[in-house]
């Protein structure tokens, strides 16, 4: 039988009651039914990694020996890694999937260049051969850092970001846990069990998160958190660089040119994001008026209502514009259209996200009010800020149809408030050219005698 020493039987019983309670976690999570099926698979395979961790406690104790932790750390990786494979990620393009894998890779080299430098690298220089069995533990480790970054930098859907967020957290942990013990070094093993606990402790906090959904604030955008990782990859790197110069005392070549390399990698990254900052406000902002596009509406539209608090949604259509891009010219239509963004921008709350839908249809997210009235009162001041204008020697009527819709927390989904709001405005549309707005009435909707018959 094993014997133990005090810090090791406090951290044992600690990362026992950790694993009874992430098991019956997982299981709820994996036991709930409104959750996709790969979602409940991969809380099933965190549910594994919890089960792997209570037997692994006593059984060094009674059988000895520490092949026994080796056995069942490769078993605690493995479920992990399923896990990790089986969480549904968010649904994009081909090139935006590829992107994502570039990064992650870039993230796994940075991290083969921490265990090179930390557990392989000094195993070779102290014997000369790594054993086929301590390479697996940095081929298992490489995995998670490549299937972790891959999932942070993709994303996941609203409901399970946060989960998301603390699965890749415990999964970040336990991988720097393992370099800096490195294994084959000599560094304390209570550091190792302060990492490991860390990593339990975040992967219990993501199961309970998943049966826990969060009301109020609207969770953070995953691939944001993620979005610095690969250049936190390259800068290790050329710090580890840097450091083995310093250690070696040979800045005369190494440690000149890590720092070029750093450099070099520092201003071609800085630019890289330049350019992708660019290209997603290019992607979500209308290049006519400025206000955000479609996608931009649709976006915040669906997070907003994901918060579950009230919204209102503003749908706008101009009145006579097509007179005026007949009479005047395209030229002079796209003019009244930045003039009428200019006054929308205006006149809405700072809080509220315009949007130009295509055309001369524009919409207005208004996130979190209080009161219904709040949506009602902007309706009026666009209304009222609404008049002639001067555009190109040409005095211009700028005049709308404002349909409004409210719903309260969890009620309606983005297509049925954008409905409603489309009805209001119809009906306000209906009243005159001049501008008027609408509020959306259970009256507007279209009865069954309004239908057409189907043949």
């Amino acid at each position: 039988m094993l014997a133990l020493t005090w810090y090791e039987q406090i951290a044992e019983g600690t990362r026992f009651a950790l694993g009874v309670f992430g098991v019956a976690a997982a299981v709820r999570a994996a036991r709930t039914r409104t959750l996709p099926p790969r979602l409940r698979q991969a809380w099933g395979a965190v549910a594994a990694c919890f089960a792997v961790l209570v037997v692994t406690v006593p059984l060094p104790m009674v059988l000895g020996g520490s092949r026994w932790d080796d056995v069942t750390h490769v078993l605690f990786v493995g479920a992990l890694l399923i896990a990790l494979q089986r969480f549904p990620l968010a649904v994009g393009d081909r090139r935006g999937r590829l992107k994502a894998a570039i990064d992650a890779l870039t993230v796994m080299a940075g991290g083969s260049v921490v265990l090179w430098y930390t557990t392989i690298g000094p195993q070779l220089r102290d014997s000369g051969s790594i054993p086929l069995t301590d390479v697996l533990f940095p081929l298992g480790d490489l995995a998670l850092l490549y299937s972790a970054a891959r999932a942070l930098l993709r994303g996941a859907e609203e409901s399970a970001q946060r989960p998301l967020r603390l699965l890749t957290a415990a999964t970040f942990i336990l991988f720097t846990g393992d370099a800096l013990h490195g294994r084959l070094t000599a560094m304390p093993e209570s550091w190792q069990y302060v990492w490991w606990i860390a990593a339990d402790a975040l992967l219990a906090a993501a199961a309970v998160a998943q049966t826990r959904p969060r009301v109020g604030r609207a969770p953070r955008r995953t691939v944001a958190a993620g979005r610095y990782l690969p250049f936190t990859a390259v800068a290790v790197a050329h710090l580890l660089m840097l450091a083995q110069a310093w250690q070696d005392g040979s800045f005369h070549p190494w440690g000149g040119l890590a720092l070029g390399s750093a450099a070099l990698s520092v201003l071609v990254l800085y630019r890289q994001t330049l350019v992708q900052r660019e290209s997603d406000e290019r992607a979500l902002t209308d290049g006519l008026t400025g206000l955000g596009n479609r996608s931009m509406f649709r976006q915040v539209s669906y997070r907003t209502l994901a918060r579950g608090t009230r919204t209102g949604i503003l749908v706008i259509d101009m009145n006579g514009f097509k007179e005026i891009n007949d009479t005047l010219g395209h030229k002079v239509g796209d003019r009244v259209l930045a003039e009428f963004a200019g006054v929308l921008r205006r006149s809405v709350p700072a809080s509220a996200i315009p949007a130009r839908l295509g055309g001369d249809e524009f919409a207005v997210v208004l996130p979190d009010i209080h009161r219904p009235e709040e949506a009602y009162e902007a309706a009026g001041r666009l209304a009222a800020a609404l008049g002639p204008v001067v555009v190109d020697g040409h005095l211009i009527t700028l005049a709308a149809s404002i349909g409004v819709a409210v719903t309260d927390a969890g009620r309606l989904t983005h297509d049925e408030i954008v409905h409603r709001a489309d009805l209001a405005m119809y009906k306000a549309k209906s009243l005159g050219p001049q501008t008027r707005w609408a509020i959306w009435q259970e009256s507007l909707e279209p009865s069954s005698a309004d239908l057409p018959l189907a043949a």
